[in-house]
């Protein structure tokens, strides 16, 4: 399984709707980590056409990450009310450096929960044989492109 994230370009204004329809659309990524890359009192995160984004997330079976991690909460509440209508999975991640950041977990569920995602669209969540099915499905679809 990969997580594949944005780690340059983090402070441009400009819409970045095709930046993400690309990270989605490379075969090798399984799942977008800190979509937005915000990090409160530091950086306001991207800005993307979201139901676009999660309309394609949904189109190709591929997850966001709620990142839980207290400074980046990413993404948001509103934005994983959105993510719920287009039918994009969700995973939960806590982009922990140290173990005990791993408790972080709780927030993104607690997250997921306000957004009112249904537990069998958060990844975290499959079985450890439909997540294998899941990675398996992906790459059967890239190949065969």
């Amino acid at each position: 399984m990969v997580l594949g994230s944005f780690h340059s370009s983090l402070r441009i204004v400009e819409d970045q709707t095709e930046r993400y329809l690309a990270a989605l659309r490379n075969p090798n990524i399984h799942i977008l980590g800190h979509p937005r890359g915000r990090i409160y009192n530091y950086r306001l995160g991207l800005k993307a056409d979201w139901p676009r984004v999660f309309a394609e997330a949904a189109r190709l079976g591929k997850a966001l990450e709620i990142d839980c991690y207290p400074d980046r909460q990413d993404l948001s509440i509103d934005l994983l009310k959105v993510a719920r209508e287009h039918g994009a999975l969700i995973s939960l991640g806590m982009d922990a450096h140290h173990p005990w950041q791993l408790g972080f977990i709780e927030l993104g569920l607690a997250t997921a929960l306000r957004a009112k995602l249904p537990a069998q669209r958060i990844v975290n969540f499959m079985s450890l044989r439909d997540l294998k099915r899941w990675i398996q499905q992906l790459r059967n679809h890239s190949v065969r492109k």
